[in-house]
């Protein structure tokens, strides 16, 4: 059994192409470079050994491994910023402010 679990960012990465049908408009998405998305993306067919995208002349589009996928990597993204506001917040509550002066 494979235990290596893709960085986030690869997710998040799939999910742009998604929705913008393209690279360079995920990038635009993300504030990154399209050959960055385009390793990303790579980097993620790798891992799950399958191709997530078509390419035509209208753009990308998910094969049909790329839109089983959809559901999970939807619900990473939402399972990823919970935890990041949880987090946060308990952090805030415990934690002086960024760039506040530390007491001698």
């Amino acid at each position: 059994m494979d235990t290596h679990v893709p960085d986030w960012h690869l997710f998040r990465a799939f999910l742009a192409v998604v929705r913008e049908g393209s690279l360079s408009g995920a990038a635009r998405t993300l504030a990154t470079t399209q050959p960055t998305m385009g390793r990303q993306i790579a980097a993620l067919e790798t891992s799950l050994g399958v191709k997530l995208f078509t390419r035509s002349i209208d753009g990308l589009s998910p094969t049909e491994a790329g839109l089983r996928l959809i559901p999970s990597a939807e619900a990473m993204a939402a399972a990823a910023e919970t935890a990041w506001r949880l987090a946060r917040v308990r952090l805030m509550k415990r934690a002086e402010p960024y760039g506040s002066p530390r007491a001698k």
